[in-house]
Order: C-alpha cells, then structure tokens, then sequence
C-alpha cells in the first residue's frame, strides 16, 4: 500500500509537537520562577498556614542559587539575608520601638514563626500561651484565680508579640491598658483611691493571677463584719498606717477622729462586729469626698444610705444605721 508523503510530513510534525509539550510539562510552570514546591519539596506547603513566597512556590525570593547543579550539589543556594535582616526585605522592621521582645531584639524570628507552613496563623510553632511557655515559665502563672486573658491563653490581649513604647511589652500605659477591657467609670468621682489616679492598678491587683480573689495582691476579706486583725487588712495596711486602729486616743494615726479619739478605732477595733473598710470606703472611686460611698449593703433588699460632708476639720455622716454624727479634729463635737 503506498502511503502520501505529504500524510508521512503530517505525522512527523505531530510527533514533534507532542515531544515539544512533553518538553514543556517538565519545564519551569510559567509565572512561578522555581517549581520547588510542586515537584520535590510538596511537604513545605501542606499545613493551613504557608508563608507567602512558598505559597506562591517563589522560594527563590529567599533562597537564591550560587552555581552548581541541584540537588546533586550541596551548598548551591544561600539566603537572600541573615537572621531578620532575610525578613526585613519584606515585612517592616519590628525593633524600633522602646521595649523590644528578646527574641527580636536578637533577630531571632524564627523562634516564634516557622519560615515555611503552620497549623497556626501568621505561622507561629504554637497556639496562644503555650508559645509563650516555651520561653517563660508557666508555673510563675498558675494560680487560683487567673486573669480571664491568662486564663484563656490569650497573652496578646495585654501583650505586643514583638515591641511596645511601654514596660513589659504591654499595649497601653497604666490603667488605659485595663480600661480597654474594664468600666472607666471605676475611676470617676470627687474622690479616686491614689493608685487609680495615678494609672497603678497592679498596686492592688495582680495582673496573671492571685490567691485571693479579683486578682487582689493580699487580704481582703468579703464579710461586712469580722473580727479586728491586722492580717484581715493585710492589703490596706500595704500602704495605709498598719496602726490606723490601733489606739483608741491619737492625734497622728489618722484625720478620721473627734477631737484625739480615734473614730477609725471605734468602728473597726472590735472583737466580733468590726466593720470592714470596704464598708464604707470604695477602693477605686466615689462621688463624695474621702472614698465614701453612697450606699452600702443593708437588710434584704434595703441599700443603707451614707450621706457624708466633709469640713476643712472635720466632716459629718447622715447615715441609716445611726443618727447624723459630726466630728472635729481642733473643736471636738458631742453628738446626741
């Protein structure tokens, strides 16, 4: 059977054509520079989280080649850059701030992120504070009652991971770093307890975690009444006059008195029913002068009112729970 050359010139052309695309299957993909990804190194890219450049199988805007044939030869790419200098070439410098985290102080980027793929985002080695435990001890942060973020692993709602203009990484300064979570009005009033206006809630409060609760540095009992003891105070007495109701007469432990006797010995200095502090001071803040609150705890559903005046000397309480008593300090005053 005789066959058309020109039928034999079809044929070859076809031949050669799909030899070409073979060719061209083997070939370097169009767009992307490298094929690592795709052909030889697929387990760099199987976890949720992959850094852009592998994602985008552009491994050589990290790794550049210096000669030699791959992977036969060792030693054939370098990094585009050491240690943070490599990260810099993309991502802003993370360092400049004040307070810098060791790890980045020291360029070590990959202690926190893996340069590759992670289960986790941003491609952190490990979730919420069990990365942070890997550097910092998690005993120093167990204990009874844990800040809610502490407890919940979140050390970013307080923390910066990488730098901050305020101490220990924190996110703002003071008490406004508190105030994005808590009720700024703890810190309104004509009067505000000394370590609020000044921003120092962890004067009082722990801010990981305590044995006492609300996170409280020492002893505040929750009884209205108790017996008097310096160590049922333990917290006040931090800073307060540990003596403050210690003598029944005085002319220096404190301003709370009629004449020289000690009005803060007469409600506290007692065997079974001395009153707590709390009973009618606020420890943030109040509308009226000296911490005093307004209303306190009475009987059932009765709040008992405190209604209290304070004079250049002295001052005046109209209270529910007694008849309106005044007391001076230079004039002592007899009440009924």
């Amino acid at each position: 059977m005789n066959r058309s050359p020109f039928r034999g010139m079809c044929l070859g052309a076809l031949l050669t054509l799909l030899l070409l695309s073979a060719g061209a299957s083997a070939s370097k993909i169009p767009g992307i520079p490298d094929g690592c990804s795709t052909r030889c190194h697929q387990s760099k890219v199987r976890e949720q989280f992959v850094h852009g450049p592998v994602k985008a199988d552009d491994c050589i805007a990290c790794h550049q080649p210096v000669g030699g044939e791959h992977p036969k030869d060792r030693g054939v790419f370098k990094l585009a850059g050491e240690r943070e200098k490599l990260c810099y070439l993309c991502h802003e410098g993370k360092a400049v701030k004040r307070v810098v985290h060791p790890p980045v102080a020291e360029g070590d980027c990959l202690a926190c992120h893996d340069p590759h793929q992670s289960p986790y985002a941003m491609q952190l080695k490990a979730l919420g504070s069990e990365l942070c435990f890997k550097c910092h001890d998690q005993a120093a942060f167990r204990h009874k009652h844990g800040h809610a973020p502490v407890a919940s692993g979140n050390c970013l709602g307080c923390h910066d991971p990488h730098q901050s203009d305020n101490r220990s990484l924190l996110k703002g300064d003071g008490a406004g770093l508190c105030f994005r979570c808590h009720d700024k009005k703890l810190a309104a009033g004509a009067s505000i307890h000394k370590p609020i206006a000044e921003g120092e809630c962890v004067r009082c409060h722990a801010p990981h975690g305590s044995d006492w609760p609300r996170l409280l540095r020492n002893t505040f009992p929750e009884p209205f009444y108790l017996p008097y003891a310096r160590d049922n105070f333990a917290l006040c007495f931090d800073c307060h006059n540990k003596n403050l109701a210690q003598d029944r007469r005085t002319d220096t432990l404190t301003g709370f008195r009629n004449g020289d006797f000690n009005l803060h010995y007469r409600h506290v200095n007692k065997s079974d029913r001395g009153r707590s502090c709390k009973t009618c001071h606020d420890p943030h803040a109040a509308r009226q002068q000296r911490l005093i609150k307004e209303q306190i705890p009475g009987f059932g559903d009765w709040e008992i009112p405190i209604r209290y005046t304070k004079t250049e000397t002295g001052g005046t309480c109209v209270v529910g729970c007694h008849k309106p008593k005044s007391y001076d300090r230079v004039r002592p005053v007899t009440n009924p």
